[in-house]
């Protein structure tokens, strides 16, 4: 690395332009660059709104320009102002016009100007994994839960240097602030690990300015407000908090953070340097925004114009056109049972991989010679998890990474079909999964003549039985030219649904070599309570010691005597090893329901839940609808917690069941 190597650790906007944290040598240096609003129009009929130029041109700064999109190049404007200007061009042509990077963030234009990316090292590849953060770090944590009216408890803060000063804070409300303020002041982290900050953030912001204590958490003082969103994602709701997000310092919530729980510091450091985002937003912000963020970025980078208002997300078409084969992946349903010797193949970002391969995007459904601008932007990031993958064997400091990387390549298919998707298109989005089931198809059809048999299919994955490993490894990965992993499982169950099929998702089994995966089954799903998420996994634990199915029964005793012992320890059991966690979906249900009770309940604490918010809870009473936040529980309805419980006990008895048979 080269002396003059700076790394930005922050990007934060202002009303004159862009202020650039950075850290040379271990020194911290701060940079204030001017850049101003702009954007471009380009109007059908620039004769009919001469009028509106000239106007335009007596204001604003206004320089005729070629436009480039994905698409074409056309001739039109650019036009020195912002986003509200843009709107009221639109209103007076009656939207006879499109524009163009009208909305962008300006951390994120300038980041794409000047190479410069927040999260990384100035002379290094944006794509470089082995990059290192030369920051200093700091964890806060309170002992106390962020929705009690009053906090007295004790404020824990490790300096994470190598001095490794640990401070414990148990004084007044105001005290603990205060001497935090101090210790923040003091110790100057660049980056602080604070779970549940962004619940805390407005409640100490909003204490600090009433008692007049300069708020250290932020170096400058001053702080971005990010507001609380609910949304619909892939078929449930989401809600992202409010947060107060401070300049020149990053702050992470690593409980309430998806990308830090998924890929650690690293990975939301590749995330910033991608999307030319801050630490402080990709830590804040899901898969999918970060994705959308990463092509922006790269068509600014390449002078492609970002369009502002979507008209293209789906072209009229013929009835016969729309084909049934793009009705979406090939899943093909499990005879329930417990199998022996089974190989699961998995292609590595399949969807992903087929847009490169196939060179599908929106400007090359009708143009396939062009080069499509999804597959050259989306092939970088193919390639470095590739590379993530393979130094993760030896490193498991590249893990974060990988995720990371393998969640936004997850929902770069699905913004391929959202209708407000910067670069996507409905026909896009239908070639892909119907090339997808093309390509399952033709391995089904191979495996087939290998002598194989396919007890599984979904959609990138295949559960194969009476085939070598490596030879069906080598056989996929040559038909399909993807890369692909593979593990073999010594006995696998695939459970039932409530009709008795097979469910497509819910599967056990013990990989060989030892050690128990499971998919879609209570010690898996994030609602079941701990306690019997603990049985499950005790009686998988006795279950791993066996390898063959014919062995299985010996565990009989042992695992039902670990029914019993639960079932009888409810009475008894903690509070805490009995918290539900549950996504609300909405403001108000229609029907008395559990959902609505936590809602009320949550109230009369003063804590008001939007859609799409987790809510933690114990069931004092089901009849009555009595529940209790997990803060502040009063009793369980054994009969409720008995039936979950026997739930997640059959998920296991269905394997001895099936054996005697």
């Amino acid at each position: 690395m080269k002396d003059t190597d700076t790394f930005t650790l922050d990007t934060c906007r202002s009303a004159t332009g862009i202020t650039t944290w950075e850290i040379n040598a271990g020194t911290l240096s701060v940079s204030h660059h001017q850049q101003s609003p702009s954007f471009l129009v380009n109007f059908i009929d620039p004769h009919l709104h001469y009028e509106l130029i000239e106007d335009l041109e007596s204001r604003y700064k206004v320089r005729e320009c070629t436009i480039r999109s994905i698409y074409d190049e056309y001739k039109g404007y650019s036009i020195g102002a912002g986003r509200e200007i843009a709107e009221l061009i639109e209103q007076q042509t009656r939207y006879q016009v499109a524009l163009f990077n009208v909305d962008i963030r300006p951390e994120q234009r300038f980041a794409a100007k000047h190479r410069i990316v927040p999260g990384g090292w100035t002379h290094r590849s944006r794509f470089d994994p082995g990059q290192q953060f030369p920051g200093t770090m700091m964890e806060i944590s309170c002992s106390e839960n962020p929705h009690r009216s009053e906090h007295t408890g004790t404020i824990t803060v490790r300096d994470l240097t190598e001095e490794r000063r640990l401070y414990i804070l148990n004084g007044s409300e105001r005290q603990n602030i205060d001497d935090l303020f101090e210790i923040v002041q003091s110790c100057d982290p660049d980056l602080i690990l604070y779970p549940d900050y962004d619940r805390w953030s407005s409640f100490i912001c909003d204490q600090a300015e009433r008692w007049g204590i300069p708020n250290t958490l932020s170096r400058t003082g001053r702080f971005k407000k990010l507001s609380p969103r609910s949304y619909f994602s892939y078929g449930r709701m989401e809600h992202r908090l409010g947060a107060m997000i401070p300049e020149g310092r990053i702050i992470i919530d690593t409980r309430q953070s998806f990308m830090h729980r998924e890929g650690n510091i690293r990975g939301i450091l590749l995330a910033s340097r991608l999307t030319g985002l801050s630490p402080n937003l990709t830590c804040r912000l899901t898969p999918g925004t970060l994705v959308s963020s990463y092509e922006v970025y790269e068509a600014l980078a390449r002078n492609i114009a970002v369009p502002f208002r979507k008209k293209d997300a789906e072209t009229r078409r013929k009835c016969e056109e729309v084909r049934l084969d793009y009705r979406g992946g090939l899943t093909l349903q499990p005879s329930p049972g417990i199998y022996e010797d089974v190989t699961q193949i998995d292609f590595t970002s399949f969807y992903p991989s087929i847009i490169v391969k196939y060179n599908l995007s929106p400007e090359t459904i009708k143009n396939p010679d062009l080069e499509g601008f999804l597959p050259s932007v989306l092939d970088p990031i193919l390639k470095l998890r590739c590379e993530t993958k393979q130094k993760m064997r030896t490193d498991h400091g590249y893990a974060g990474m990988d995720e990371i990387l393998k969640w936004m390549l997850v929902t770069c298919f699905g913004y391929t079909g959202y209708k407000n998707a910067r670069f996507g298109r409905i026909e896009v989005h239908e070639q892909i999964t119907f090339k997808g089931t093309e390509l399952l198809q033709k391995c089904i059809t191979r495996i087939v003549e290998m002598n194989g048999r396919v007890l599984h299919a979904i959609i990138d994955c295949l559960f194969v039985q009476q085939c070598n490993p490596d030879e069906i490894k080598t056989a996929i990965e040559d038909l399909t030219g993807f890369f692909i992993e593979s593990e073999t499982y010594d006995w696998i169950v695939f459970l039932p649904q409530i009709d008795g099929t097979g469910a497509y998702g819910s599967y056990y089994g013990r990989i060989r070599g030892g050690g128990i995966k499971v998919r879609g089954i209570a010690a898996r799903r994030r609602n079941t309570p701990r306690y019997i998420q603990r049985m499950q996994e005790e009686m998988f634990t006795l279950m791993a010691s066996e390898s063959r199915i014919a062995d299985i029964t010996r565990c009989w005793p042992e695992i039902r005597e670990i029914y019993h012992r639960y079932s009888e320890g409810l009475k008894t059991a903690d509070f805490e090893d009995l918290v539900i966690k549950r996504r609300i979906g909405r403001e108000k249900y229609q029907k008395r329901c559990i959902p609505q009770a936590v809602i009320n309940t949550y109230q009369s604490y003063g804590v008001d839940l939007a859609p799409g918010m987790d809510a933690s809870f114990v069931v004092r009473d089901e009849k009555d609808l009595l529940v209790d936040p997990d803060f502040d529980p009063k009793g369980i309805d054994i009969r409720y917690y008995q039936r979950i419980l026997d739930r997640a006990w059959k998920e296991v008895e269905f394997v001895f069941q099936t054996i005697e048979k």
